[in-house]
């Protein structure tokens, strides 16, 4: 015991800081606690010691979905992402399966700093019309960081024309979004179309680019 104790002293001294407790959620339906905290940076776990469980926030965040969310879970710890780009404060979170008797508050202290944010910058590449209804449009995006699962949506006014999901590098690419059966029917036929690309960025303000096409 004297060991463990010198050691743990030793590490303290040194500045170096254990991992936040993880949420728990277990077999009874409830968080093992009203309260957790971590610091500014980090990425909450969640720990599943029974039954199937989540962590999600009640307030949503410039994405318009829960500010910070885990998976649905059996028996298994998983991050709950979202958490690291959070400021000192107090944000409260339940479990989607188990909403009345599962809630809890998630503290953020002063310490550490929040991730940025990821977002992205788009430009509409194509400007050939017969061009985008063969082969779809090119969008230029540039991203601050690597950013999975953006959603792609491309519009002729307040009609979707084509759909993409991709997966962003931190820098700038060039991806293609094609346009469905519909949307190259709309766009047939016109001498000139103004369309927009809209990107859902996770976490993020969503992005968009306007272009003409003729």
């Amino acid at each position: 015991m004297a060991v463990v104790l010198v050691t743990a002293s030793v590490l303290l001294a040194a500045g170096l800081a254990f991992g936040a407790a993880p949420i728990i959620g277990d077999g009874t339906n409830h968080y093992s606690s009203a309260n957790y905290t971590i610091d500014q940076g980090e990425v909450a776990q969640l720990q599943v010691t029974g039954s199937s469980h989540n962590a999600t926030a009640n307030q949503n965040g410039p994405d318009n979905k829960a500010l910070f969310r885990s998976p649905t879970i059996s028996g298994s710890t998983t991050g709950v992402n979202g958490t690291q780009f959070l400021g000192t404060g107090d944000y409260t979170f339940f479990c989607t399966i188990h909403p009345s008797t599962m809630q809890a508050t998630l503290h953020v202290t002063g310490n550490g700093t929040p991730q940025a944010r990821p977002n992205a910058e788009l430009s509409l590449k194509s400007k050939r019309l017969s061009k985008a209804v063969k082969k779809g449009l090119l969008v230029q995006v540039t991203a601050n960081s690597k950013i999975d699962d953006v959603s792609l949506t491309a519009k002729l006014g307040k009609a979707t024309i084509g759909k993409a999901t991709v997966s962003l590098a931190s820098g700038t690419q060039v991806d293609l979004v094609k346009l469905s059966k519909a949307g190259k029917s709309k766009l047939r036929g016109r001498s000139t179309a103004k369309v927009t690309v809209t990107a859902a960025i996770p976490f993020g303000s969503p992005a968009s680019a306007k272009g003409k096409l003729s």
